[in-house]
């Protein structure tokens, strides 16, 4: 079942979290591709060209209420959307992402309860951004609010889980190391950083360095999230995706800096996720 925007501005469900400054994002990740952050990572970087792209200004919020199960608190569903929002601000200051030219992205926060393998009842919550290029000059170019976006065009997805349960449960998920208290892993091509009170253990020398099934078994009785008084690490995942090609061709550092995919990355490396997820955490 999906809340209208409107129903939860009437139950008082949007005050909003303070901003965080350009100047409070991190340097940037040293597996970042160099080509990728010398274009953006820059106090004052140029725009570059192509129309001015639509970008959410707050996302929409999706929850996704169970038809024949206990239904989602609406306090749960504040306290995940207002942490969300913490990050979705911090992202779209990034020079990449701010006020964004030949490109147009759609913010979202779905909220829903996650069925795990063992029949565990969690609540999940994910805000992604999707990001498309803006066409000038194509048919279905559309103009939104005095900047455009072009519907039909592919597009890349920056996703951050409150709580990663499902991507650890039934993905293809390995370890590529830690770095500035995240932990580094990919699906296929794909970057993520997965950041917790508490990491899982690496090594980076074993054979069998990490598998994602043990964490999923400790991510799924995790509520950390949206019970303040549970037990939990507070466990996020950020997670930056297109088709294979493009995902290939930005861990070689051959995608152009100014795709979506590129843009989309960049503002996930410029960010410290940690720092990030003690903000969300004091949000309450």
């Amino acid at each position: 079942m999906r809340r209208s925007l409107a129903k939860l501005v009437m139950l008082g469900l949007f005050a909003t979290v303070p901003a965080m400054s350009a100047a409070q994002a991190a340097t940037t990740d040293g597996r970042a591709p160099r080509r990728l952050m010398e274009r953006w990572a820059v106090a004052t970087p140029m725009l570059g060209g192509g129309l001015p792209g639509w970008y959410s200004k707050i996302p929409d919020i999706h929850v996704h209420q169970p038809r024949n199960l206990a239904r989602i608190p609406l306090a749960e569903i504040d306290l995940l959307r207002r942490r969300a929002m913490v990050a979705f601000e911090a992202l779209m200051r990034q020079p990449s992402l701010h006020d964004v030219r030949g490109a147009s992205l759609q913010a979202d926060i779905n909220i829903a309860v996650v069925p795990t393998l063992d029949g565990v009842r969690l609540v999940g919550a994910i805000l992604s951004i999707n990001a498309k290029s803006v066409i000038e000059g194509k048919p279905d170019t559309i103009q939104r609010d005095g900047r455009y976006l072009t519907p039909s065009e592919e597009g890349a997805v920056l996703s951050v889980h409150l709580n990663p349960y499902d991507m650890m449960a039934r993905r293809r998920v390995q370890a590529e190391g830690v770095e500035r208290g995240g932990f580094q892993v990919r699906t296929g091509a794909a970057y993520g950083i997965y950041a917790a009170d508490r990491l899982p253990d690496y090594d980076p020398n074993s054979d069998y360095a990490w598998g994602p099934r043990a964490l999923a078994l400790e991510l799924q009785d995790d509520r950390s999230w949206y019970q303040p008084m549970a037990a939990g690490v507070h466990p996020l995942l950020a997670h930056v995706s297109s088709h294979s090609h493009e995902n290939e061709d930005l861990r070689g550092d051959r995608l152009n800096p100014d795709r979506p995919l590129a843009r989309l990355a960049a503002a996930m490396f410029m960010l410290d996720w940690d720092d990030i997820r003690r903000r969300m955490k004091a949000v309450t």
